[in-house]
């Protein structure tokens, strides 16, 4: 669940351009202004756009990000595309890239030389009937964050390697006087079950989630067995139903107030764990069972897009924007501001140390998994967001494991 990323904006004042179907539009300063729209904060991207624009000093960004989680970003993605007021470049989430396309807004990459720089697993997730309509340059995978003096308290010096040992560390945090061991915040709960399907698909000719989308499986028959494991966390008395009211951020300031042993986290919270000055790593996600391959969830990152109705000296301006983004120093400037990693064929990252053990596990090997691109592709993100609804209700214990798998198979049929 890249889940937990957590994508806050402050507020939205920019207003877009009313129409994009004008082209070679300039600003009153005689550049060309290039409109963009993306899932994280300005002060994150200034330094990156500070860059392209002293190499491009006949271009003006206007940056535009909005409230919220990634669920919020999509939702504002749609409303703008609905109002003719998509941005001439745009982030475009995976889950919404087939309904880009077919709106007409999404403008095809795949003969960019550009191009040339993104690797095949991060091109295939950006690919619809052949084509490439987004430039995704790095790729992310969740771990657990775990705070070393906590986990030294109950005699831990590491996160353990099976579910259920991991859950006895948490006991014995609580027992060792640790109030708050573990917390997954409320748009990201089930935060490992990712990589427990991940693994058993792995085993399989066809993913757990690609046969629930075929119609040949369902969320009922599939689903139930991972998030009875994951309810084990309420029965044992490790995490409370506080859970459902915790937003990213709340969870994050625990952690980097030294308050919480664990998360679920990224590589996007290892700047802001260093400069709260607490004494941290991140670690493996534990499986279910002893000699499992170690899963995550994780993917490629969602891709830099082009709206389709640009031209002229816009488009220009936009090619030349994916070209920096794609770019060795570009590059940099996205794993330094933003921290994610890139995944390209022409640039090798330096990965912190903190986080050694969980680029080694997932990243390196390919071992992450990301249900919702076995899903049908419209309705994805419904979808998704139907998940954590549904897990919250396990979490208040008003429905088990089996009714929130038996719901969300309904709220599939919904969507077909």
């Amino acid at each position: 669940m890249k889940s937990l990323k957590s994508l806050i904006g402050a507020g939205v004042a920019v207003a877009m351009i009313a129409s994009l179907a004008a082209c070679g539009s300039s600003s009153a300063s005689g550049k060309t202004e290039l409109s963009f729209f993306a899932n994280n904060t300005q002060d994150l991207y200034q330094p990156i756009i500070d860059a392209f624009e002293k190499k491009n000093p006949d271009i003006k960004i206007k940056f535009s990000t909005t409230n919220g989680a990634q669920a919020g970003y999509q939702q504002t993605l749609q409303t703008r595309i609905s109002g003719g007021q998509l941005a001439d470049v745009y982030v475009a989430p995976p889950e919404q890239l087939n309904d880009l396309v077919k709106n007409g807004v999404a403008k095809d990459l795949t003969d960019e030389s550009f191009m040339d720089r993104i690797g095949d697993t991060n091109k295939a997730q950006s690919t619809i009937d052949g084509k490439v309509y987004s430039m995704s340059v790095t790729a992310w995978t969740n771990a657990y964050a775990y705070n070393k003096d906590l986990l030294a308290k109950a005699g831990y010096d590491t996160i353990p390697e099976t579910w259920d040992e991991f859950i006895d560390m948490l006991k014995a945090l609580k027992d060792a006087g640790v109030d708050k061991p573990y917390l997954e915040p409320k748009a990201g709960l089930g935060a490992l079950v990712e990589g427990w399907i991940g693994y058993d698909s792995s085993k399989q000719s066809k993913s757990i989630d690609q046969q629930i989308g075929d119609g040949d499986s369902t969320f009922a028959k599939s689903y139930t067995k991972y998030y009875k494991e994951w309810a084990k966390l309420f029965g044992a008395g490790v995490m409370g139903s506080e859970v459902t009211g915790l937003a990213d951020d709340q969870v994050r300031s625990e952690f980097a107030a030294g308050r919480l042993a664990v998360m679920p986290s990224g590589y996007w919270d290892v700047n802001t764990f260093k400069n709260a000055g607490i004494n941290f790593a991140f670690g493996r996600m534990p499986m279910l069972h002893k000699g499992d391959t170690p899963f995550a969830p994780g993917s490629a990152d969602s891709g830099y897009a082009i709206n389709a109705k640009i031209d002229g000296k816009k488009l220009e301006a936009a090619e030349s924007f994916l070209d920096f983004l794609s770019s060795e120093e570009g590059l940099k400037l996205i794993q330094d501001n933003l921290g994610l990693i890139p995944a390209t064929k022409n640039y090798t990252p330096d990965i912190d140390a903190t986080f050694t053990e969980p680029y080694d596990l997932y990243l390196k090997t390919g071992n992450v998994y990301l249900n919702t691109l076995g899903w049908p592709t419209s309705g994805r993100s419904a979808l998704r967001a139907e998940t954590f609804a549904q897990l919250q209700q396990v979490a208040l214990g008003s429905i088990t494991p089996a009714q929130a798998t038996a719901n969300l198979d309904t709220k599939l049929k919904t969507l077909s």
